[in-house]
């Protein structure tokens, strides 16, 4: 047996008593195991071990006996990840190929039920920002590994996920990349500056933090040497919003000139026709089996608006999947893995005009609740952490949806743990508002501490009159 398949087993077998203690550390390590999928590392008889199974089983018997859970807050979000779950098994139900959409609905509806429980049981600022460590680094890892691949090889292979795992292929994987980039930067910082509240300020953890600078540079590196289309779009389109957030820009800028102007670099001739193929992605295979993909998508929801053609619509036989496309370019499909190349597509044939609404409707809620709170929070000194870490959701969630329309991931566990994020910051800022607010002689709410000092000690903020509470988001 491999020492690696030994040592996750070892791993995992020593957690199970302390997520049965602490329950809210076995959605830590379920985030672990759904994002880095560290089982498909090994070589023996942990790849196929039910690891998520096995982790989740422990954490729900755990999330029962625990006595610091709150309820699921209400929010829109919550509506309409119910909305999805009902409306899916429905056209589950009236799969085309029922077999494999049955599988899938399985999967699909267990990251819907962790993204529903989870804020029960991370709260407060410590375990949210555990949370936000184990999403960055099991995605971060992949960009480290691509980045350091990428200097080694120089640019000429394609950066890859773990094989059978959501991020396995170059595409999903760079989408994955795209996200999680803001995370790692403001993670950074906060552990540069000694902000992180889960960690003690020391000099390691501001060593660690110039880390994750580090980590940070190398993950966009490998984001644009996964040679992914969509993921170039994506860094496109969060690239400015990064670079506005970097600290000496000036210097970076003139780092730049001097490695390109004076020292010579390149860019890799590949990653060169990477970017020309977007112009004239007419003459490129690929892209134009993306209209084919569409066209197919399209006119299924058209003939089934309510319901499409349920889960793994990709499985329907070649005869079939030709029959609904209606461009000029017939014949590809028996030669070609087939794919939905868009979130927004693949959700359409899927599930019909009834479920893609319920997708952007849950899409578009949580990139404009994140907004609100990135804006609002920041006003507050108790709540600009607050602020932070709703920044880099919202970036990552818009690079998400901007390469989403190129690249079918519309059931991605990471964005839905951006959606259990969203509905945790959240609660997060409204309990601020109210610890603010509350007079010091009023009671705790339930399974909160009562707040340190008294609201009348707050100053007011700017144009508004002291303990006047603002409408959260």
């Amino acid at each position: 047996m491999a020492l690696r398949d030994l040592l996750l087993f070892a791993t995992l077998l020593a957690s199970i008593p302390v997520v049965l203690y602490r329950p809210w550390i076995g959605f830590l390590l379920w985030y672990w195991i759904a994002l880095m999928s560290p089982h498909r590392l090994t070589w023996g008889f942990m790849y196929d071990f039910p690891v998520a199974v096995l982790v989740a089983s422990v954490t729900l018997m755990g999330l029962i006996l625990a006595r610091d859970r709150r309820p699921i807050p209400a929010s829109p979000e919550i509506f309409l990840i119910c909305a999805m779950a009902v409306w899916f098994t429905l056209t589950t139900y009236l799969a085309w190929v029922p077999t494999a959409a049955w599988n899938y609905w399985e999967q699909f509806m267990k990251i819907l039920l962790f993204t529903l429980l989870t804020p029960m049981l991370i709260h407060g600022r410590r375990r949210v920002e555990w949370l936000m460590i184990v999403v960055a680094v099991s995605i971060g890892f992949y960009g480290i590994k691509g980045g350091v691949f990428t200097l080694a090889t120089g640019g000429q292979s394609h950066v890859l996920g773990p094989p059978r795992s959501f991020i396995a292929g170059n595409t999903n994987l760079g989408l994955a990349l795209v996200m999680t980039l803001p995370l790692i930067l403001v993670l950074a910082r906060q552990a540069t500056q000694g902000r992180l509240a889960c960690l003690p300020d020391s000099l390691w953890l501001r060593l660690a933090g110039w880390g994750g600078y580090g980590a940070f540079w190398l993950t966009g590196l490998a984001t644009l040497f996964t040679f992914s289309r969509g993921a170039m779009v994506g860094m496109a389109t969060i690239a400015p919003w990064v670079f506005l957030k970097l600290r000496r820009k000036l210097a970076l800028i003139l780092i730049a000139v001097l490695a390109v102007g004076v020292i010579g670099v390149t860019v890799p001739d590949r990653l060169v026709q990477r970017v020309e193929a977007l112009q004239g992605y007419q003459e490129d295979g690929s892209a134009m089996s993306r209209l084919q993909a569409w066209s197919v998508a399209w006119n299924i929801a058209r003939e089934n608006p309510l319901t499409g053609a349920g889960f793994r619509l990709s499985g329907m036989g070649d005869e079939r999947w030709l029959s609904y496309d209606t461009t000029t370019l017939e014949g590809w499909w028996p030669q070609r893995a087939r794919a939905a190349h868009s979130n927004y597509f693949q959700v359409l044939g899927e599930h019909g005009f009834a479920g893609l609404g319920l997708y952007l409707a849950l899409l578009a809620t949580v990139i404009l609740c994140l907004f609100r709170l990135a804006r609002q929070a920041r006003k507050r000194p108790d709540t600009v952490w607050i602020s932070e870490y709703a920044w880099a959701l919202l970036v990552g969630a818009v690079g998400y949806a901007v390469a989403g329309a190129f690249l079918d991931m519309a059931y991605f566990t990471l964005f839905y743990a951006f959606v259990a994020l969203t509905l945790i910051l959240r609660r997060e800022y409204r309990t601020a508002l109210e610890d603010r607010t509350a007079p010091a002689d009023a009671p705790a709410p339930a399974g909160r501490q009562s707040p340190q000092q008294p609201a009348t000690t707050v100053p007011a903020w700017p144009g508004r009159a002291a303990g006047e509470r603002s409408e959260a988001p």
